[in-house]
């Protein structure tokens, strides 16, 4: 008895000890069924099954009335299972026949298809008629699956925005670039069923995951506008612009914002390239210099200047300034550009006439901390945020280092170094009423589908100038237009405002002979302004006044009308209007000026004023050096002409903006030699 309970026990115990183990079973069973199931079915997938991935169609780019300006276009990619192919024993035969249609290499197609991987890309973005001929050669182990290929159907137009793709279709440059998640898609694939030894089986079962096609991008850009501003650029590169007689500049930029929104409806550069085939450019001509290169803004710069000291009160429209053509600042005279001063003028007077020295009291008034307070406000010494890659800084002068001879300098634009795209935010910040906003290139991200992903958003970084202030600026400003310095961007019944800019450019230690970076800015209508357009030139002969806001004219101009923007019956009709109680004389009669370079100071004098010009000489020496306006310039008749004299070409014994009470030369040529930019003032317009 004691024996079969012993036994008993033991069978109970056994059978305890088998249910716990036949639970635990049951359990693990349940967790790899439902849990885990998916992912081990994945893991099986991938060993039975072996995906040809099938790319996306890459989103179009769109500009904002949604134009097509970057799409995708149906292409093929032949590729290869190595595995099929060295079972096949025919690697030689198909290397020297897919050489063949793909005109490559034999040895480098061959170590293609046989490489140790699950697949491997041949050739990519084939022609149709090489992916027929693959096709019909029925190459073991080889296929042609589905591609796309970027295209730009309008070639340069917009290039530096949109930038350009790589071979794998990967965003490389502009939106391609920072957008290029959203314009990517999810790829797709083709499934084939493999057998352990990684040969297809014969009537296995075949899966195709549809890819999706991108997100469209739209931008803020509008085709036409930009077109425009290119159609200018063109014309200038090819030494055709106003007023260029076959010169050709170095690089120029066009931009044009709408002030009310941050909108940018178009940012031209020249040189430009074909994004369809961004490898046959030149590097340089890839550069947005609109974006990425710092300039001196010259008189441009003076509407921040004003619009400062309005906002301060520290002067008033009706006050008045003698200008007895310098300014003094710590022992160092800086000229005004017209010899002998303007005399006792307005403050308005002083804007319309560009004058150094009343911009300069401004600057001296205002105080180096109120300055440098408006200078970053509005935005310099910062990036924009524009979405646009190497979007440059610009280089501001060191406040703690700067002195009063600075401070005056800079409120003439000079010292500082600004991007174009910095100079047109803030300059939209006084057109708009006072507020900088973030300069913008999407309208708006949509699916597929057509739904609104991302809406477009203005975004304000905040209030520099009241709206008070800022409308005092304009009309100052559309005076400059109409009666001064900017006339020759009027556009008969439209209210224009504006400034332009010139700043001498520095080379090799000294002033380049004959090269400036002439600039010009405006915005229509300047009571409710529509646009806001900047054009910059580097490398030309010429002023801003002459060479750079003709551009501006014609590109506003024809922006205005496509816009509906119908002209105003109480804008003047004619330049020299009077505005303010002021009555400006009328432009004068262009006239070319003689080079009188290597002549002796008598002789040039002569032939200047034979031809019906002014003369002023600076320096000594025997000869003269340098001349502004530069040999065979077009300008007013009647204007002065500045000599400067030396002993040797290139050379000259003062810096051209500067006179200085101290015999001491060389005190200049140090002061000079610290500033990061050259500081010619507006004695270039």
């Amino acid at each position: 008895m004691v024996q079969y309970l012993k036994m008993r026990k033991r069978v109970v115990l056994l059978f305890g000890m088998c249910s716990i183990f036949l639970f635990i079973l049951i359990v693990r069973l349940g967790f790899v069924q439902l849990r885990d199931g998916p992912f081990l079915k994945n893991l099986a997938d991938e060993e039975h099954f072996r995906g040809v991935p099938v790319a996306p169609k890459r989103g179009n780019i769109e500009d904002c009335n949604g134009n097509v300006l970057a799409m995708s276009v149906s292409t093929e990619t032949a590729y290869a299972i190595p595995a099929e192919v060295k079972k096949s024993g025919r690697q030689e035969e198909i290397a020297a026949k897919l050489a063949e249609i793909l005109e490559m290499n034999k040895a480098d197609v061959l170590e293609r298809i046989t490489k140790r991987t699950s697949l491997e890309y041949v050739k990519k973005k084939i022609s149709a008629e090489k992916a027929a001929k693959i096709k019909n050669a029925n190459l073991p182990g080889v296929g042609v699956v589905e591609d796309s290929s970027r295209f730009y159907p309008n070639g340069s137009l917009a290039a530096h925005i949109l930038g350009f793709t790589g071979i794998d279709s990967q965003g490389l440059e502009g939106i391609e670039f920072s957008r290029d998640k959203e314009l990517t898609g999810i790829p797709g694939s083709i499934l084939t069923e493999f057998g352990a030894n990684g040969i297809k089986i014969p009537g296995a079962q075949h899966d195709f995951i549809q890819p999706v096609q991108g997100n469209t991008v739209k931008l803020t850009i509008d085709k036409n506008i930009q077109a425009f501003a290119e159609r200018e650029l063109a014309k200038l590169m090819a030494g055709q612009g106003v007023n260029m007689e076959g010169r050709v500049p170095k690089n120029a930029s066009i931009l044009v914002m709408e002030p009310s929104t941050g909108r940018m409806l178009a940012i031209a550069s020249a040189p430009t390239f074909d994004p369809n085939n961004y490898q046959a450019s030149d590097p340089a001509t890839r550069r947005n210099i609109a974006i990425q290169n710092g300039y001196e803004p010259g008189s441009t710069f003076k509407i921040i200047t004003l619009s400062a000291a309005l906002e301060e009160k520290v002067v008033k429209t009706s006050e008045s300034f003698t200008d007895p053509g310098y300014a003094t600042i710590l022992g160092k005279k800086i000229r005004c550009w017209k010899s002998g001063g303007h005399g006792t003028q307005t403050m308005v007077q002083v804007v319309e006439n560009s004058c150094n020295p009343g911009f300069i009291e401004m600057g001296q008034r205002l105080g180096m901390d109120r300055f440098y307070k408006y200078l970053t406000g509005f935005g310099f010494g910062k990036k924009t945020g524009i979405e646009m890659s190497g979007e440059a800084k610009g280089i501001l002068a060191n406040k703690k280092r700067a002195t009063a001879l600075d401070l005056a300098t800079m409120s003439i634009g000079q010292t500082n170094n600004v991007t174009p795209i910095q100079l047109l935010t803030a300059v939209s910040a006084v057109a708009n009423g006072g507020t900088l906003l973030k300069p913008q290139l999407v309208q708006e991200i949509t699916s597929p589908t057509g739904e609104v992903i991302v809406p477009f958003k203005k975004e304000a970084v905040g209030r520099v100038i009241r709206e008070d202030t800022a409308k005092l600026a304009r009309e100052i400003l559309e005076s400059v237009v109409t009666n001064g310095t900017g006339r020759r961007s009027f556009l008969p019944g439209y209210r224009v405002a504006g400034k332009t800019g010139t700043a001498q450019k520095v080379g090799n230690g000294g002033y380049i002979q004959g090269e400036y970076v002439a600039s010009f800015i405006a915005f229509a209508p300047a009571n409710n302004p529509r646009l806001a357009v900047l054009a910059v030139v580097d490398g030309v002969p010429f002023y801003g006044g002459v060479v750079a806001a003709p551009i501006v004219q014609s590109v506003m101009l024809d922006s205005l009308k496509y816009l509906g923007v119908k002209p105003d019956q109480n804008a003047p009709l004619a330049p020299g209007k009077p505005m303010y109680g002021v009555e400006f004389p009328p432009v004068k009669k262009a006239a070319v000026v003689p080079s009188v370079l290597g002549y002796t100071p008598a002789e040039a004098e002569a032939s200047l004023k034979k031809a019906g010009f002014k003369v002023i000489m600076e320096g000594k020496g025997s000869n003269v050096v340098d001349q502004i306006p530069h040999g065979d310039a077009k300008v007013e008749q009647g204007s002065t002409v500045l000599l400067y004299l030396g002993s040797e070409a290139g050379q000259r014994t003062l810096a051209p903006w500067m006179e200085e009470d101290d015999p001491d030369v060389e005190a200049i040529e140090n002061f000079g030699s610290r500033v990061p930019i050259s500081m010619n003032p507006a004695l270039l317009e």
